[in-house]
Order: C-alpha cells, then structure tokens, then sequence
C-alpha cells in the first residue's frame, strides 16, 4: 500500500469517528449479550466510500482504540476485554465487512451519474459487507458462552437482520445522494487509486 496521504488519513480518523458514534448508538436485547448498534452502517459505508484497505484501515483504527483502553464500544466500553467477551467477533467482523463492502464495489462497474443498476452494485456491496459481520460474530458469541450454533444464530443473527435491512438501505441512500448532488467530486472508491 503506497504512503497515505493527509486527506485519506483524515478519511480515515472520520469513519473510525463514526463507527464510535454509531457504537454509542445501542440497544441491548433482553435475550442477548449483543446490543443493537449503528456502528455497522458507518462499517459498511467506510468500505465502500473509501475502499477495501482505506476502509478496512479505518475499522483497525477504531478497534485499536478500544484495545487501547478509549470508551469507543457500545456502553462506552474499552480495553481488551471486550474483545474477550460475547461481542468480540463481531468487533473483528468489522474489518472483515469493510474489506469486502470495498472489494466487491471497486471491482464493479461505475457510471457517471447514478442509475439504478449503480444502486444495485451499492446495495450488493452493503449487504455482503453487513453479512460478513456475522461470521466472526456468531462463532465467538458460541465459544465464549458455551452456546451450540443453532442458539447463537438466533441470540445473534436473526434478530439483527431487520435492522441490517434498513441500514443498507440507508447506505444506499446516502451513497447514491452523494452520487447525484456532488459528482465532481465524489470519485468512490476514495481508496482506489487512478
């Protein structure tokens, strides 16, 4: 990866802002030591606005913050204990959802102006990103509790999905806006290089 220049780093710090944001932004489930967050709608937006590694940066940022101690987590938690507790895999996920929300939209087509199948290829590279959470997620939320899979799959996925739903959705939204009101400058993938 070539030397990162001022404005991509500040890209950077801006998403692992909002992933922190969007982690305060929780709701925890009765049933469930895994909170309904936000952060996964500025996870899967850093991928593709700022591509595979610029995105994926971003969410190793935020996650060495919170190792570091920083309260960014949901309930203002920190340290390397959360990484040790029920949502620890879905904190690596994060990562992993960039990664491949950037991959798959940079190697799609582009247009110069938004249509539909433009927000198709956004909608595709939101959903697969928001679903790659899940695999580190639910198989750490199994080990650490003890929990057969058919049980954490359903104190850790299923009752995530309709939220998921709508936050692609949004991601879709604000991306096509984006598209449609600032086309000059909005060349995305931000992380994809000429």
């Amino acid at each position: 990866m070539p030397k990162l220049a001022l404005r991509e780093l500040i890209y950077i710090a801006f998403f692992a802002a909002l992933t922190t944001v969007g982690a305060w932004i929780s709701f925890p489930l009765p049933f469930s030591p895994v909170p309904i967050v936000l952060a996964n709608l500025f996870v899967i937006l850093s991928g593709v606005i700022l591509g595979k590694w610029l995105g994926s940066l971003s969410q190793i940022v935020y996650l060495l913050l919170g190792f570091a101690g920083v309260p960014v987590f949901a309930q203002h938690a920190g340290g390397p204990s959360v990484f040790a507790g029920p949502t620890g895999g879905y904190l690596v996920g994060y990562v992993l959802a960039a990664f491949v929300a950037g991959a798959i939209i940079e190697h799609l087509p582009r247009f110069s102006r938004s249509t539909s199948m433009e927000s198709l290829y956004l909608t595709l590279s939101l959903a697969a990103g928001a679903l790659v959470v899940y695999i580190p997620g639910v198989y750490w939320l199994a080990h650490v509790t003890g929990m057969d899979f058919s049980t954490a799959m359903v104190k850790g996925f299923y009752p995530y999905l309709p939220g998921d739903i709508v936050k692609v959705v949004i991601g879709t939204l604000l991306c096509t806006s984006l598209i449609v009101q600032l086309p000059h400058i909005w060349k995305w993938p931000a992380g994809k290089r000429a």
